[in-house]
């Protein structure tokens, strides 16, 4: 069973694996959503949809219920600000 960790960073290389698995163009209802994320067998889908949309790999119609892929993967100056964000909180004693 696969847990998100809490550096931002790693949570990347499993979030990246994750949207690898939507097509881009596609709309999906949550359920297919749910299945897709359940299919990596993680511990907690709900975490990880919301984490997949925190990090903008999907987008989300909250009053459809509709979910789409925004991204397959963080862009090298997206992963420098997760990474500088993360020391920020590692400095504040967040994490």
């Amino acid at each position: 069973m696969i847990s998100l960790p809490r550096n931002d960073l790693e949570k990347q290389k499993i979030l990246a694996k994750i949207a690898a698995k939507f097509e881009m163009g596609k709309i999906y209802p949550e359920l297919e959503v749910n299945e897709i994320i359940h299919s990596f067998d993680v511990d907690d889908h709900v975490l990880f949809r919301r984490e997949l949309i925190n990090f903008n790999y999907l987008g989300r119609d909250n009053v459809k219920g509709e979910y789409w892929l925004k991204k397959k993967e963080l862009s090298k100056e997206e992963l420098e600000r997760v990474g500088k964000n993360q020391k920020n909180m590692e400095k504040a004693g967040v994490y």
